[in-house]
């Protein structure tokens, strides 16, 4: 089975900070994320994942531009002030949703 890693800058919801993170993959996909900081980890079971999020996720994917076209035509200036918060918190919000449909 094959495994890698590497090392990347993301926020940690422990540390309350970006920090570095080592991903580690096997077979192509992530299998783990470890704060390099703190230490906590976050462990993807794959096959949940697939069975669950895959086409969801996908169309999720595919329609985002045009619903944030739809967020800034109705409010530029509070989509403009509420993005740079939004694309560091994404990782964990995704992370709370995944966990939260796993214990399901």
């Amino acid at each position: 089975m094959p495994k890698n890693s590497m090392q990347a800058y993301l926020f940690c919801v422990n540390c309350e900070k970006e920090t570095q993170h080592e991903i580690e993959y096997r077979n192509d996909q992530i299998d783990k994320i470890t704060c390099q900081t703190c230490h906590i980890q976050v462990k993807l079971n794959q096959e949940f994942v697939n069975a669950h999020y895959k086409e969801e996720f996908v169309a999720r994917v595919l329609s985002k531009p045009s619903r944030m076209t739809r967020e800034m035509e109705a409010d530029l200036s509070g989509f403009l002030k509420s993005l740079p918060q939004r694309v560091i918190s994404k990782p964990y919000r995704v992370y709370k949703e995944y966990s939260h449909r796993s214990k399901d």
